[in-house]
Parts: structure tokens; C-alpha cells; sequence
């Protein structure tokens, strides 16, 4: 096995595990803009989200590519280790735990933010069909009520 080529490998894991952490932080600030109501702070949340899991897309093509080029297709993280050069197999050992570790914060972060974003959501929904019910639900795009604001409106021309 090429060595060189498997410590590039472990550099991509160790990548991974930043990327991993930087998604964690934002899960994170997610749930502070849900919990707050900041709803631009919960759009920029989404905007990097989104960035960093296209990134995300793109490391896992490197990943596949590297496992094929050192003939280790299919071999799962917790195979790694065993399959590692000799000397490389302690530092393995430690990128994979790191690499799990990151991955289960980040998994648990998401969950948080997904079940209050949800919660808030049921919140608005709850209001919502109480207004309709009271008859005060007016969601001010009536025709006989406000006017949407000329700078929220959008002129369509074909």
C-alpha cells in the first residue's frame, strides 16, 4: 500500500472532522435563531448549512476516490485501523474516533435544531388555525386589507 497516499487520506478524514465540527457550531446557532425567533439569523444559518453540505458532497467523491486507489473499497471506518499501514494504525485509530465523535455531536446538534424548528413550527401553526377560528386570521394579502409593502413586493414581466 502507498503509504504517501494514505496519509493523504488521513488529511481528508481530518478535513472531514473540521467540516463536521464547523456544521455542528451552525446546528448550533440554528437552534439559538429558532429559539430567539431571529429569522435572518436562522436564514444564514441555512445558507452555510447548505454550503458546507455541498462541500460535504464533494469530500466524499475524494473519499470513494482515495479507498479505491489504496484498495480499500468498502472498508468500513471501523475496519480502517486494521487495514492501515503499521505505522499509521495509532494515528488511524485516533482520526477515526475523532472523525465518529464529530459526527455523532453533529448528529445530535441537528436533532436539536430540527426538533425546535418543528416545535416552533406547531407553535405558528397552532396560532394560526386560532386566529381562523376567533375570525381574526387575516394574513394582510386580502384584497380589502393592507397592501403588501412596495419594497417586499416583486413586479413579474415576461
Amino acid at each position: 500500500m502507498d503509504e504517501q497516499a494514505f496519509q493523504s487520506y488521513l488529511c481528508l478524514l481530518q478535513e472531514l472532522c473540521k467540516v463536521l465540527n464547523t456544521l455542528t457550531g451552525i446546528e448550533q446557532e440554528k437552534t439559538r435563531a429558532v429559539r430567539n425567533d431571529d429569522l435572518a439569523g436562522l436564514n444564514e444559518c441555512m445558507k452555510k448549512e447548505q454550503a458546507l453540505t455541498m462541500a460535504l458532497r464533494g469530500y466524499d467523491q475524494k473519499r470513494e476516490t482515495a479507498l479505491a486507489a489504496l484498495g480499500l473499497s468498502g472498508v468500513p471506518l471501523s475496519r480502517l485501523t486494521a487495514r492501515a499501514p503499521e505505522r499509521y494504525r495509532a494515528e488511524t485509530r485516533g482520526i477515526a474516533e475523532e472523525l465518529r465523535l464529530q459526527y455523532s455531536l453533529f448528529r445530535g446538534a441537528a436533532e436539536v435544531a430540527r426538533d425546535t424548528l418543528e416545535c416552533n413550527l406547531h407553535q405558528i401553526e397552532g396560532i394560526l388555525q386560532k386566529m381562523e377560528a376567533d375570525g381574526t386570521g387575516r394574513t394582510g394579502y386580502e384584497k380589502e386589507g393592507p397592501r403588501i409593502p412596495p419594497a417586499l413586493g416583486t413586479d413579474f414581466r415576461a
